[in-house]
């Protein structure tokens, strides 16, 4: 009998966030001295010690089948944006919730997702950010820039209708004529929006749509620019998020449960969400007010050691200890 049995829905595949996911748990359990497997999909029989499921709805007939084959071992499941977001979890008779009481343990990927959690189930949530592996030495660095200069702000994700990018699209429209705000979209999108976008393009000066890019290139484009605009209407957690506050980078955000989990009740960088005036006030702050600007890179430095490495791999090796 193995020690850890890793769980993904999904099949294995690069740049799949389960995928990600299961391969950073995998490293981090195995460097603890832990006998690990990842399966996808559904269960396949092996016996472990502690399964561990990367999703609950998607997972509930994997944990079941698990709980059947091995009653005296834990379960841990993790509940991702599309868990806490989905109907399911209000739902008491729902597969999303036998499978959530099933488990031992309940991991969060940020405190923004406690209060979503049915009430007598809170009892068993932990809570451990994610870790994001940067390339070596990329960090965002703060520029010496003259007066007006340009203001480059990124999104990253592709294009839903979740993401909101009307909202953004009219905060550009109220930005005054000489504004130095670029903003660019770097995301995939379905055929309907991708000509929605194209026709952005052509009505909003200040917008660009920039397509498909590769992590590594939007990395780099991310450390390269001012800031990282979010305007979700939902998210769980977003991954870019994640990535901004880990090398430095200023956020904006809309104020929605998934972003003030990653970034902080007191960050000062919220717009309320669908708000199109406060955003673009919230642009024009960021890109005027030197002072306003620090003070959010300082927000987002402290909060940085959350997502590190270090700190992700110690509480998941407490909680296995303690489900040993």
């Amino acid at each position: 009998m193995i020690d850890v049995l890793i769980h993904s829905p999904y099949p294995r595949q690069e740049s799949q966030g389960n995928s990600t996911s299961a391969d950073r748990l995998e490293k981090m359990l195995l460097e603890q001295k832990f006998s690990v497997a990842v399966e996808t999909e559904w269960y396949g029989g092996t016996e472990a010690r502690t399964f561990i499921a990367l999703n609950a709805r998607r997972s509930a007939g994997a944990v079941e089948e698990f709980r059947d084959a091995c009653p005296d071992s834990q379960i841990i499941i993790v509940l991702t944006g599309t868990d806490i977001n989905h109907p399911e979890i209000e739902n008491p008779t729902s597969r999303t919730r036998e499978a959530m009481q099933v488990a031992d343990r309940l991991v969060l990927l940020h405190e923004g997702s406690l209060p979503l959690v049915p009430d007598d189930l809170q009892a068993k949530c932990h809570i451990i950010y994610p870790s994001v592996a940067l390339p070596e030495g990329l960090r965002h660095e703060l520029k010496q820039k003259p007066d007006n200069s340009p203001f480059h702000v990124i999104m990253a994700g592709n294009v839903r209708a979740e993401k909101n990018i009307p909202v953004v699209l009219d905060a550009c429209a109220l930005l005054p004529k000489n504004s130095p705000i670029s903003i660019s979209l770097y995301g995939d999108s379905e055929d309907a929006l991708a000509q929605k976008m194209r026709l952005a393009e052509q009505a909003t000066p200040c917008f660009r749509w920039m397509g498909k890019t590769s992590h590594h290139a939007l990395m780099q484009k991310m450390a390269s620019a001012d800031l990282l605009l979010n305007s979700s209407t939902q998210e769980g957690g977003s991954n870019a998020i994640c990535e901004a506050i880990s090398m430095g980078l200023p956020v904006v955000a809309s104020q929605i449960s998934g972003n003030v989990g990653m970034l902080g009740a007191d960050y000062a960088g919220y717009f309320p969400s669908g708000d199109a005036w406060a955003l673009k006030d919230l642009l024009q702050r960021c890109a005027e007010d030197q002072a306003f600007y620090l003070n959010l890179k300082k927000q987002i430095q402290e909060r940085a050691p959350l997502f590190s490495y270090s700190e992700e791999a110690r509480l998941w090796g407490e909680i296995l200890d303690v489900a040993r």
